[in-house]
Order: structure tokens, then C-alpha cells, then sequence
């Protein structure tokens, strides 16, 4: 038993007996692990504040190889985003880049700069013109996919390998995009507009376009996955949004093996059908 410290973002919690739980947590260093903080439903104090979702806290624990708890000795927030806490909305988005780490990534599988993306994926969902925390999700679940080996092909046929001429289905079993030529031989992919096959194919790595990020304040460079399209974000309707979003989905979804039950998914689904986005968050971006 080892005591190591590391940057951390919880993912999830559960109680464990009358007065600890189980911190569910992304580390730069350890991968996911599970912590128990003893004291914690007594009210926690400072370590409890440290290991609520959606902060970054600097974690001190004892790691247990092949025991699937650790105990935390020390934690300390090092970043919070506020705007996160005040806006239901855009703690969603927030709480779905979570959710889709835990129901996705094995436990003790170290990987920095995913650390990293997610860290940054919550300052743009904090920060991002409400009109683009679709697209700031969107590119996480792409980098996700990358992250774990299953890139999606959204530029090329994924069966041919040839231009995306005419109709475009993407079929999530194969992997990717494929044309109106190949159709037949994925009779399960899913039909896109041409609207979500453009905007899908802008957020692919091979596509060179390079954007500001949403939420970056900057006109800062970034290609692929980690772009949005900022201005043009307003023009995306909401069936496109529903489209993409349940492609993605399904794509994740396919490689998992089973359906994602996720809370915040659901309820962003809510708010993208009765159109009405956060008014803080409107005022704070005219802000």
C-alpha cells in the first residue's frame, strides 16, 4: 500500500456505511480509481468540498493494488468553475462528459491527456455561447471515442474509403460514414441529413478546419475533436442536434455493448425539444 497524490475529478459518489462514501474519480496519474472518504456524511468539510463533481482537487491516497478501494488521506480543490454550480443547464453538459468517463473508461488505466481534455472539456462548458455546449459535447464524445481506440470515419466511406457523393448513412457497427454505393451492406446504418453529415464531418480530425473553441474567450486554434463552430452554432436547428447527438449516442453506444442509461443526456434531450435554453446563461455570455 502506497500513499501517492495526484490531480483528480470526481465522477459519481455513494454512501458507504453511516459516515463515509465512495468518491468515484478520474486521475492524471492512477486513472479511475474509487476512494473512500471516511467522515463524509457527517458533512465532509473541506475534504468533502474536494471531491464533489466538477471540481479538480489535489487527492493524497492510500492506493491498494488489487483492492478496489483506497482511502483519501488529504484533498484540496485547485480549480472550480462557478458557472457550473449556478446554471442547471450547463451542469448537464458538465454532468454528461462525467457520466460518459465512468460508464466508459476501465478503472486504473492512466491516461494524462485525457486528464487533461476533461479538464478542459469543464472550463468550456463553463465558458462556451449556450448555442455551442452541444457542440462542446460532442467533440468530448469524439475525443472519448479516440481516447479508447474507436475514432469514428466521418469524412470518407469507412467500407470504400471513396467521397461521401449523395446520400450518407452512418453506420455505427462499421464504424463510421458510408455511402449511398455501400448502403446495402450495412442495411442497419442510420440515414443522415445532409446538414449532420457536414457537421459531423467539420468535427473529424481529418478534416483540417481549424475554429476557436467554444468558451476559450480567444480566437485560439484547434482542429478536430477539440473545434466548435462558434458563430455558426446558432444555425444548427434542433432536429440536427437531435440527430448527431443520438448518432454519437448510438456509436458509443455500439462499442460499449450496451445501452448508456445517462441522467444528463436524457434531460438535455428535455431541454433541446422545448427550446428553451438557460437564461443565465444568455445573459452571461451578452455579459
Amino acid at each position: 500500500m502506497a500513499l501517492v497524490k495526484s490531480r483528480a475529478i470526481s465522477l459519481k459518489s455513494y454512501w458507504l456505511g453511516e459516515t463515509s462514501k465512495v468518491v468515484v474519480c478520474y486521475t492524471r496519474d492512477y486513472g479511475k480509481v474509487r476512494l473512500v472518504a471516511k467522515g463524509a456524511r457527517k458533512g465532509g468539510g473541506r475534504l468533502g468540498a474536494a471531491l464533489e463533481p466538477m471540481h479538480v482537487s489535489g487527492v493524497v491516497f492510500y492506493l491498494r493494488q488489487g483492492r478496489d478501494l483506497s482511502l483519501v488521506s488529504q484533498a484540496e480543490i485547485e480549480r472550480q468553475w462557478p458557472e457550473l454550480r449556478r446554471d442547471v443547464v450547463r451542469m448537464a453538459y458538465a454532468g454528461a462528459t462525467l457520466e460518459l468517463t465512468d460508464a466508459l473508461v476501465s478503472e486504473r488505466e492512466p491516461d494524462p491527456e485525457f486528464f487533461d481534455l476533461l479538464e478542459k472539456t469543464l472550463g468550456r462548458a463553463a465558458g462556451a455561447p449556450p448555442s455551442s455546449l452541444d457542440v462542446v459535447l460532442w467533440s468530448f464524445e469524439l475525443s472519448l471515442a479516440s481516447a479508447l481506440g474507436y475514432a469514428p470515419e466521418l469524412v470518407r466511406c469507412v467500407a470504400c474509403g471513396g467521397p461521401l457523393d449523395g446520400r450518407v448513412s452512418f453506420a455505427a457497427r462499421r464504424g463510421g460514414v458510408i455511402c449511398d454505393n455501400c448502403l446495402a451492406e450495412e442495411p442497419g446504418a442510420r440515414p443522415l441529413s445532409d446538414s449532420a453529415a457536414k457537421l459531423l464531418a467539420s468535427m473529424s480530425p481529418s478534416a483540417g478546419v481549424t475554429r476557436p473553441e467554444p468558451g476559450s474567450g480567444a480566437a485560439g486554434s484547434s482542429t478536430g475533436t477539440s473545434a466548435a463552430l462558434t458563430a455558426q452554432d446558432d444555425d444548427i436547428s434542433v432536429a440536427v442536434r437531435d440527430e448527431v447527438s443520438e448518432t454519437l449516442m448510438g456509436f458509443l453506444e455500439e462499442h460499449a455493448g450496451r445501452e448508456l442509461r445517462l441522467k444528463s443526456l436524457g434531460f438535455l434531450a428535455q431541454i433541446r425539444r422545448t427550446g428553451q435554453p438557460s437564461a443565465q446563461s444568455e445573459q452571461q455570455h451578452d455579459g
